[in-house]
């Protein structure tokens, strides 16, 4: 599909779901990919099953708990590597809690993980992007993060919600110097996170489509806005959810 054959671009959260689907196809395509995810061990066995040569892949394990991690992250792909090319913001998660039963440190949680470790790892990789006048960052949203939380929570759509501003702040920012910024807001997505739902409730969701999406499906439009093909669209969100948002 695209050329990444001389791109340096690190996925978070990509040892599972979207982020290994997302790194699949960037290692796929040529990338250099920075793997990360919590567990030193997963990480580690994420790169092998990426890619047989240990030039291709660059093990990148944090704690995304601490949102300055976001930020390390960065800086060791960048002493690895030498560059920066594309960021992709996927590193996420929540565990749906009623508005009732929230706490705020179960709010503060959620946010450093969904949008305080991006908004570190960003700020890392645009100084870095800036600098050359050239880069793509994609974060990945959620239909939640137009709307209400519904069965992921509050805590969780609201830290979405901020990611998507957040993309389009740093989006208008970056225009004028190289760096291009979008979103993707997937909707209903066969990973872990929804393999707790049972039928009933997956065909209550109502998705035009009738169906979940494979994670393959949103790597693809990540790969898109990462690319050169998307040389001028910034501060887009595009929705891939089957129609769901419409």
């Amino acid at each position: 599909m695209y050329d990444f054959g001389d791109k340096v671009i690190v996925v978070t959260g990509s040892t599972r779901g979207i982020g290994r689907a997302i790194a699949g196809l960037l290692v796929s395509m040529g990338a250099t990919v920075g793997v990360h995810g919590r567990s030193p061990d997963s990480v580690k066995a994420a790169c092998l099953e990426l890619s047989p040569d240990p030039r291709r892949t660059v093990p990148l394990p944090a704690d995304f708990g601490d949102p300055a991690n976001g930020a390390a992250v960065v800086r060791r792909m960048l002493e690895t590597c030498g560059r920066i090319d594309g960021l992709v913001n996927n590193a996420g998660g929540g565990k749906a809690v009623a508005f009732r039963g929230l706490s705020l440190d179960k709010w503060r949680a959620t946010f450093a993980v969904n949008l305080e470790a991006a908004m570190c790892a960003s700020k890392e990789a645009y100084a870095a992007m800036r600098e050359k006048r050239n880069g793509s960052i994609v974060n990945i949203g959620s239909v939640a993060a137009h709307g209400p939380g519904g069965w992921m929570g509050a805590d969780y759509a609201a830290s979405k919600a901020g990611l998507i501003s957040m993309t389009k702040s740093l989006a208008l920012e970056g225009a004028a110097l190289g760096v291009r910024v979008n979103a993707v807001s997937p909707g209903m997505v066969n990973t872990d996170m929804t393999a707790v739902l049972q039928a009933r409730q997956r065909d209550a969701v109502g998705i035009p489509m009738g169906r979940f999406a494979e994670p393959k499906e949103v790597a693809a439009a990540v790969g898109f806005l990462l690319s050169d093909e998307a040389s001028y669209i910034t501060g887009c969100v595009l929705h891939v959810d089957g129609g769901l948002w419409m």
